[in-house]
């Protein structure tokens, strides 16, 4: 269970999150909306463990969580055959016909759209096997054939009993997700 009780977070004078409280259970699809600079990415940061809260109020053991960055980064001069061979190869992990049905060009990763970037971290994201997967933006600049795969490996996922919270500025991408909780944030704050 994630619990956050009256987090904040604050940068140099500007608070980004303003006691804000929520729930997620094991197994959870939780969608964070909002406009941007709302604070949806904060909250990813501070689940994923790569910045923590003002004060300790809240519950939660990243160590079991996987995280994908709106802006990912990975080694730009190796094919993407290449990258799932040694992902494959450090996790352990089958994800060949992953990459097949995401339809990811065999080129140099750094010469990757946007979209299939983000397919790429996804495939990166499934390999490491946590239980908690968190994705901002994860379908941002995808086509509705690549996002329809991408929403679909996700709700296979999340019937697997992962719980995944995804930041999103557009719900309807997630409608064939009926068990979908949607936090709308506002200004640091659930609203």
């Amino acid at each position: 269970m994630i619990k956050f009780n009256e987090t904040t977070k604050t940068y140099g004078n500007k608070r980004v999150l303003k006691k804000l409280s929520f729930e997620i259970n094991e197994g959870d699809f939780v969608l964070l909306v909002g406009k941007n600079g709302c604070g949806k990415s904060t909250i990813l940061k501070l689940l994923s463990g790569n910045i923590h809260p003002d004060k300790l109020n809240m519950v939660y053991k990243p160590k079991y969580a996987a995280y994908l960055p709106e802006k990912l980064t990975l080694p730009k001069n190796i094919k993407v055959s290449k990258y799932i061979e040694l992902l494959e190869e450090i996790y352990n992990f089958d994800i060949y016909n992953l990459y097949n049905y995401l339809e990811i060009p065999d080129k140099l990763i750094g010469e990757l759209s946007k979209g299939n970037l983000q397919k790429l971290g996804l495939i990166t994201l499934i390999s490491a096997n946590k239980n908690l997967l968190i994705l901002d933006e994860p379908t941002e600049g995808m086509d509705d054939v690549a996002k329809a795969k991408m929403v679909d490996l996700l709700k296979g996922l999340n019937k697997a009993k992962k719980t995944i919270i995804i930041s999103t500025h557009d719900v309807r991408d997630y409608k064939r997700i009926s068990n979908k909780k949607i936090f709308y944030i506002e200004d640091g704050k659930l609203n």
